[in-house]
């Protein structure tokens, strides 16, 4: 769906577009398909449906403004729509207007403009003018149109894959009370690393901020049910007690990328991190703080198709001097197939190489564009054949779906080394275009998604 982000060379022939799936999507109404999948067909190990709060959607979705849109932070708040400070609701036909019409004060980058030159670019197919040698405007004129859509996409799913990582749930829905002490102990003494392949634009980042908020939120809430004291009557009071820290579960999220989305990042990673963002009362910002459930974020400039041994070794294994680091998730978002049409040979072997370096254990997530918009088209002529035949022929050319090289190369060439837990051919995530309020800039707005997903646990050699 998107542009190679992830490493893919420059030469890349694939034809897909960040935004292409829009113009369906919109003709469809509005439905949570998120529940109506098929998490329960034959061979799915592990349920996709988790959700995060639509007040914790609006906090995320706000950080992205802040972070990138200038005259939007906390020391400009003079004109920021008031609405944004309460809890999302259904609007009047004045409050709806608001989403698409610019707040009173001067907008500094020209989404419009910036983002038509990204598609002429993307048309083009010269991914270098928009993303390896694009300025910083352009960059982050890219995460404010598509990153912040697909990150709302991203967090139910990555929820979903945390819970059934850190809290040992097999997807019946109370994997944060299912964590035992032990466990517990154990993981706190541990950083969970997660590497985003293609990931430079910030929406895996966010998303994976808001599913670690919402999890922490939960087993918080959870430890403390017990905790809470009441007196009789006659005291009169109530207390409450916070619990005894058993835990202090930290992730670690590395973003790797072709292009130099490092300005985009660190904005994101700070602003993550400041309580001026504009929040609810549900839901306050900061959306990671400092304290016990350590969030750390850093990125990773790297062609992955041509990368060292060693090179790769580091990325795929968090060196961390405060506490030992884990990978437990590696994900390719929207990533796989441009790589794919860059080079099937490059990717197959990075496929097998990161393979050989992973841990048991270790899941592995895809999500890409559905049906024939992650078809390969590779050409291979039959010149020879057909000389031995005594005739001419013309290059034939021949189509692979995605999903059949992906499964080839982790089931079949490194067969017995991956189980497939998870797969579905086509998915909805749809926005709640009601109730969430996100104004950066006009043809800039919010989108459904329709994808593709796959998910691999490694085994044990």
């Amino acid at each position: 769906m998107g542009p190679p982000r992830s490493g893919a060379s420059k030469k890349s022939t694939s034809k897909s577009h960040p935004g292409r799936d829009s113009r369906k999507e919109k003709k469809r109404p509005q439905q949570a398909s998120s529940r109506h999948d098929q998490a329960g067909q034959d061979g799915n190990q592990i349920d996709l449906s988790a959700t995060i709060p639509l007040t914790l959607q609006q906090l995320l979705l706000n950080v992205f403004k802040t972070a990138l849109l200038p005259g939007d932070g906390p020391h400009d708040r003079g004109h920021q729509d008031k609405h944004t400070a309460q809890t999302p609701r259904a609007e009047t036909e004045s409050e709806s207007e608001a989403q698409t019409t610019a707040p009173a004060g001067k907008e500094e980058l020209d989404i419009k403009s910036l983002v038509q030159t990204i598609k002429s670019h993307l048309y083009n197919r010269d991914f270098d003018s928009a993303f390896t040698d694009a300025d910083g405007d352009l960059l982050r004129a890219y995460a404010l149109r598509w990153s912040a859509s697909r990150a709302l996409g991203y967090a139910g799913i990555f929820k979903s894959v945390l819970r059934t990582l850190l809290c040992g749930s097999d997807g019946d829905g109370d994997g944060a009370q299912a964590q035992t002490q032990a466990q517990a102990q154990a993981q706190a003494n541990e950083t969970s690393h997660i590497v985003c392949i293609g990931g430079g634009a910030g929406a895996e980042i966010m998303a994976l901020a808001a599913a670690w908020r919402d999890l922490m939120d939960e087993t918080v809430l959870s430890d403390g049910v017990g905790t809470v004291l009441l007196e009789d009557e006659s005291g009169g009071q109530e207390q409450d007690t916070a619990p005894a820290a058993t835990s202090s579960p930290r992730l670690a999220v590395t973003a790797v990328d072709i292009a130099d989305w490092s300005s985009v990042v660190d904005r994101l990673a700070r602003t993550i991190r400041s309580p001026a963002v504009t929040c609810t009362k549900a839901h306050p910002a900061p959306l990671q703080s400092q304290g016990a459930h350590g969030f750390v974020v850093r990125f990773e400039r790297s062609d992955v198709l041509s990368l060292a041994e060693e090179g790769l070794r580091k990325i795929l294994h968090l060196d961390s001097a405060a506490a030992p680091a884990r990978t437990v998730l590696v994900t390719l978002m929207f990533t796989l197939n441009e790589l794919f049409s860059t080079s099937m040979a490059k990717t197959t072997a990075f496929l097998l190489r990161a393979t050989d370096l992973l841990n048991p254990g270790t899941l592995f997530l895809v999500v890409d564009s559905p049906g024939s918009y992650s078809t390969l088209k590779l050409g291979k002529s039959a010149q020879k054949d057909a000389e031995a035949d005594g005739a001419s022929a013309a290059p034939q050319e021949r189509r692979y779906p995605m999903k059949f090289l992906l499964d080839h190369t982790l089931l079949s060439v490194a067969a017995g080394k991956w189980e497939k837990i998870y797969e579905q051919d086509s998915r909805w995530w749809r926005r709640d275009a009601a109730r969430l309020r996100y104004y950066v800039g006009e043809g800039a707005g919010l989108e459904d998604m329709r994808f593709q997903i796959h998910v691999y646990r490694r085994l044990a050699d």
